[in-house]
């Protein structure tokens, strides 16, 4: 498509070939600076934005702003900070930024806090525009923030760093604004660099895809894992079995983790078993079963049939529900998560939930066949799982919603959230399995209904269940879920919808390397936010979370054929490694117990910034086993 450059004194004005105004270049209003631009069309639709400032007067030296503004000349109809805001995070009761201005004043984001470096996206009804910095040329660190205005969006890169008019410095809490100091000498030259990606809607929430591309090919590297898959395969079944394993009264199975007291780790003594989300224990236990079949080692057997026997046996409800949290089961709190998700500190208001439930039915399917090759025929795993299903094909709208939490008398207590989607791939499972074309209706109407949300909406929501906000956790099983009904029906749609829950994932994964500070928790990691990916508009910190994604970023790589999925995925694979206990690794003065792993890495203002959440979590040992169980071949992530 042809563009064309027009210049003036109120800015270079970007038009395509039929006359439409697309955006405008505005001039730079710093006082005391003179600047020259440059811009050049790297390929169609993306300009490179080169800004040189000079001082001009006397002085040797002077303190400066320097801004790249962008005016997209359209009516917003979507906005999008990936990895931050999604249309103004309007959806959810938390109390993240919201909206795209605090008082009339706009949000002003650290690069360092977006998933482009200070990228930012709106969109009208005919085009598209998004703006980010470059992360390789700027040695000085930067913002962004976005500006709506009357039938226009100013897209604004500010030179130094600053963060206002408040600064989100913990969940749901606040500090005073923040900025950097920038000073420019008389004999020297500051260069701004950024990139402005224009697309034209052809169908509205989807056009943000393109930078994302764009910002990937640029700045990605191949990156290299801390370990070996074989490496973190023994280190996340020693962690399983050496640290995670409890004996409580009746419960034989994994804690939720491990946490510091007193300078020593000890086993969470709240909340302490679940058996899907953080504790992972029916995932986990599939893991060792897996693990005797490839060492031979009986304990890792015995251990894991332990485990399933326990869960199963005793927190299976009637209705088909399973417990999720076995501290009821055993008559203690099952732990509050909060009150917008409704868990509550007793056993009476006892909640189960769609991502417990998805995750434990998904590994339940997986263990009977992994049980069947240990020699261990004779249980009910499989039987559990579709008891899940045909609970969920049970009670699931007609609209095809199933729902987020449900008491134990199987009444819903909450439908709202992306989080239901958690329930279809067991579904496909079931079908898979049995044969029986219910589960497969179920399961095509859930995802019909999810994505339709998705794709109206432009965020998921409610995955991560400590929050009530939009996230990226609750799009995981609209990857997995489109996937699987694509291999068992070949209807490309599926796959469409895949690609776009993939892309949708990629918006919270980061695209460029952070700097740590130096002396800080995650310097001595020398932690690299590549490939890694936050969690919520709620919680800006990192996770190794993405490694969840690393499957089917794969397998979308090999049925399209787009090489970027791949490097997505082994990105993420990598970053997932970082951190992980050798048994030797010692943070913050504390040696770690071996395949332990941090839940967060603070790498930006929020939390302690540059520290580490101190809590060895089961989750992402868990995820690790799952993607090596999952892959025939482990070179591909070596």
């Amino acid at each position: 498509m042809a563009y064309i450059w027009q210049k003036d004194t109120t800015g270079a004005h970007l038009l395509n070939h039929d006359s439409d105004h697309i955006a405008t270049l505005l001039p730079s209003q710093a006082e005391t600076v003179c600047y020259q631009d440059e811009i050049t069309e790297v390929q169609d639709g993306v300009f490179r934005c080169v800004r040189r400032f000079r001082l001009t007067g006397d002085a040797p030296v002077a303190t400066v702003r320097l801004t790249l503004e962008v005016v997209a000349e359209h009516s917003c109809r979507y906005a999008l900070i990936p990895g931050v805001s999604y249309n103004g995070n309007a959806w959810g009761t938390g109390h993240e930024p919201k909206g795209l201005t605090h008082e009339a004043i706009p949000w002003t984001f650290a690069a360092h806090r977006t998933a482009l470096a200070g990228g930012t996206y709106s969109e009208g009804d005919r085009w598209s525009v998004a703006l980010f910095g470059s992360a390789i040329i700027a040695e000085t660190a930067f913002a962004c923030s976005l500006m709506p205005g009357d039938g226009h969006m100013v897209h604004r890169l500010i030179w130094p760093e600053e963060e206002g008019p408040r600064v989100y410095n913990s969940r749901d809490s606040y500090g005073p604004a923040h900025a950097a100091v920038l000073t420019l000498r008389s004999d020297e030259e500051f260069v701004a660099e950024a990139y402005l990606v224009v697309e034209p809607i052809t169908v509205p929430r989807v056009a943000w895809r393109k930078a994302l591309d764009v910002a990937w090919q640029r700045d990605h590297r191949p990156a290299t894992p801390r370990f070996s898959p074989e490496g973190l395969w023994k280190l996340g079944i020693r962690y399983a079995k050496e640290s995670l394993w409890a004996d409580d009264g009746v419960f034989h199975g994994f804690s939720i983790g491990l946490e510091s007291w007193e300078g020593l780790w000890r086993q969470r003594q709240y909340m302490s078993y679940e058996i899907g989300w953080c504790g992972q224990n029916a995932s986990l236990a599939a893991s060792l079963l897996s693990d005797y079949l490839r060492s031979g080692d009986e304990s890792s057997r015995d251990m894991g049939l332990a485990a399933l026997d326990c869960w199963v046996s005793h927190a299976r409800l009637p209705n088909g529900l399973v417990r999720c949290r076995f501290d009821a089961v055993l008559g203690r709190s099952p732990g509050a998560l909060n009150a917008g998700c409704g868990h509550s500190d007793d056993t009476v208001n006892e909640l189960q939930d769609a991502a417990n439930l998805g995750g434990a039915a998904t590994a339940l399917f997986e263990a009977a066949e992994l049980a069947v090759l240990c020699g261990a025929a004779d249980r009910t795993y499989g039987a559990v799982a579709l008891g899940i299903c045909d609970f969920a094909v049970r009670t699931q709208l007609e609209t095809g919603q199933i729902g987020r939490t449900w008491r134990n008398d199987g009444s819903c207590s909450d439908r709202e959230g992306t989080i239901g989607c958690f329930l279809v791939p067991p579904l496909v499972k079931a079908f898979e399995v049995t044969g029986m074309a219910h589960y497969l209706t179920a399961a095509e109407k859930g995802y019909a209904y999810y994505m339709a949300r998705l794709l109206s909406d432009g965020y998921s929501t409610a995955g991560a269940l400590d929050t009530h906000c939009i996230d990226k956790e609750s799009a995981s099983p609209l990857l997995d879920a489109g996937l699987a009904l694509y291999a068992v029906t070949r209807n490309t749609l599926y796959l469409d919808w895949a690609a776009h829950a993939a892309y949708y994932l990629a918006s919270w994964q980061w695209h460029h390397t952070v700097p740590n500070q130096q002396g800080s928790a995650l310097g001595e990691l020398d932690y690299d936010t590549l490939g890694g990916t936050s969690v919520s508009a709620q919680h800006h910190h990192q996770d190794p979370y993405g490694v969840a994604f690393v499957p089917g970023w794969l397998r979308l790589a090999e049925l399209t054929g787009q090489g970027i999925w791949r490097q997505r995925a082994c990105a993420a694979w990598a970053n997932a490694s970082i951190g992980v206990s050798d048994g030797e690794l010692v943070v913050l003065g504390k040696r770690r117990p071996a395949g332990s792993q941090d839940e967060a890495a603070y790498h930006t203002h929020w939390g302690n910034y540059g520290g580490v959440s101190e809590w060895l979590v089961a989750w992402p040992t868990a995820f690790r086993l799952a993607v090596l169980r999952s892959l025939p071949d482990w070179s591909i992530l070596a």
